[in-house]
């Protein structure tokens, strides 16, 4: 991959990525400056933003001088160590550089200026992993958009049977695809066994990941070396391995994905070279299908990734606090398949739990931190969150099923919440559900203005709300669901027994 167009996405990019838009917020808009490796020193950096903030604040054109060819030295330090490199300019502009990094190799450096003040060790360790996830996700995003392009003239030419083939195993999850292309090889080539093994290319193996075998004696799934056996050879000398009862046949697509191997055709009948050309094309079908399934699963490991982020910068505000994440993901889990979720669904409602005060990155500390009542105007800052954090994260594409949670679980069931006064099951349900397990999130856990509640008392006091700030459905749904074993363990554990 061109470390030409990953540079060219991120700088077209950066400033309009989610993750980049919180670390804005939180460092107060600064000056972003995106960098090539070579660039043209002294008089590269001077036409950058920096050196045009650099003018507007210094005296003298010596004086700018003076200062970049600083900055340059930083730069240059911080492509030796790899790492990140902080600096001041006039004593008073703060700023770091860190390099753009693909495969240890230095392709670029991002440059962040304009702070008030040094970054301390959390906030640099945020920016550096932000900007790491960044890097690897827009390289997944191409990827993904190169594979997608060797898709569509191929699927142009499928016969009735690929076609067919591409339909029926169309899948994200491996989980599922995978059974799939292995019972309609069997269906195919009508044989009795099909296993499909994918490579490990670290340990030089093939892992097995599903065998379908209709037969009475089953044979366990083992891992192959590479170079060894039917699959082992296949895969090695990239073409398919047949002898009379066993078809082994790689999956290439760009590159070798793994292996499908089908053992002992009905009837005692011999495999055949119709046989080999028909598995071919399966096999070339199977590995679009499956390296797909495996860029999407990177994808949303990254997703992941850059939420964690962006709720760990949330944790890391003097307001903060650090939720029992695993029991409330857990309870959450619990909730939507009670209410009939599909497992995207409940995805999705993770997700929101971990994010659903974004917004409050643009509330003013002293009114988060507010010990005694809120006045009008603070209190109406304070209903803007959901639309802010909505806004937000509406921009990160991943992201955007969570949006309509984000924004209404502040919304009380009679129709008295904030931001549009809905009523109701004019309320989305998982933001219905994520308004009471967010609210019970609060009660149990400390804050800096107040102690936490035990868990028996803030089911108490949610119960009290229930028809009135909460759906009494859920109420009594979710009652249940936190005097379940497994979660009040999980639960008085991360609590700390209360």
């Amino acid at each position: 991959m061109s470390k030409e167009k990953i540079f060219q996405k991120l700088k077209k990019g950066w400033k309009i990525r989610p993750e980049i838009n919180a670390l804005n917020c939180y460092l107060k808009n600064p000056v972003w400056v995106i960098m090539p490796k070579p660039f043209n020193g002294y008089k590269g950096l001077k036409e950058t933003e920096l050196g045009l903030l650099m003018k507007k604040t210094m005296s003298s054109s010596k004086s700018v001088r003076e200062e970049l060819t600083k900055i340059l030295r930083h730069i240059r330090k911080s492509q030796k160590n790899r790492a990140l490199e902080q600096f001041v300019c006039s004593g008073k502009i703060h700023g770091a550089c860190y390099p753009l990094l693909v495969e240890s190799e230095v392709f670029g450096f991002v440059m962040v200026c304009g702070l008030q003040k040094k970054m301390s060790t959390n906030v640099a360790g945020i920016f550096t992993a932000l900007t790491d996830v960044v890097i690897r996700e827009v390289r997944r995003e191409i990827e993904l958009d190169e594979t997608n392009m060797t898709i569509r003239p191929r699927a142009v030419a499928l016969s009735m049977v690929h076609t067919l083939h591409r339909i029926t195993t169309f899948s994200l999850d491996l989980n599922e695809l995978l059974p799939k292309i292995a019972r309609l090889s069997l269906q195919i080539i009508r044989a009795n066994r099909c296993s499909i093994k994918l490579v490990d290319k670290k340990k030089k193996i093939l892992l097995p990941k599903t065998t379908i075998d209709i037969r009475k004696k089953k044979t366990k799934l083992k891992k192959v070396r590479i170079g060894k056996y039917a699959p082992g050879r296949a895969v090695k000398k990239l073409i398919p391995i047949r002898s009379a009862n066993y078809l082994a046949v790689p999956m290439i697509d760009e590159d070798v994905v793994g292996v499908i191997t089908i053992y002992d055709k009905l009837e005692s009948k011999e495999f055949t070279q119709s046989d080999e050309e028909i598995m071919k094309t399966l096999a070339e079908q199977a590995a679009i299908a499956i390296k797909n399934a495996q860029l999407f699963k990177e994808q949303e490991d990254l997703t992941l990734s850059s939420i964690k982020c962006i709720a760990q910068l949330l944790a890391d505000r003097p307001h903060g606090a650090h939720p029992a994440e695993g029991s409330f993901i857990k309870l959450i889990t619990v909730l939507g398949k009670k209410f009939n979720m599909n497992e995207t669904e409940i995805k999705m409602l993770q997700y929101a739990a971990m994010l659903h005060d974004a917004g409050q990155i643009s509330i003013p500390e002293e009114v988060l931190m507010k010990k005694g009542e809120l006045t009008g105007y603070e209190y109406d800052i304070i209903k803007k969150h959901p639309m802010k954090g909505a806004k937000l994260l509406s921009k990160f594409k991943p992201l955007k099923p969570i949006v309509p949670i984000i924004l209404y679980h502040h919304e009380n069931f009679d129709g008295t919440g904030y931001p549009k006064g809905l009523k109701g099951k004019d309320i989305p349900l998982a933001a219905r559900i994520l308004g009471i397990v967010g609210v019970f999130e609060v009660m149990i856990t400390e804050k800096p203005y107040r102690k936490a509640l035990s868990i028996n008392a803030a089911i108490k006091e949610i119960k009290k709300s229930a028809g009135k700030q909460f759906d009494p459905v859920i109420v009594e749904v979710f009652s249940e669901d936190v005097r379940r074993k497994d979660v009040r363990k999980l639960l008085e554990k991360e609590l700390g027994g209360r």
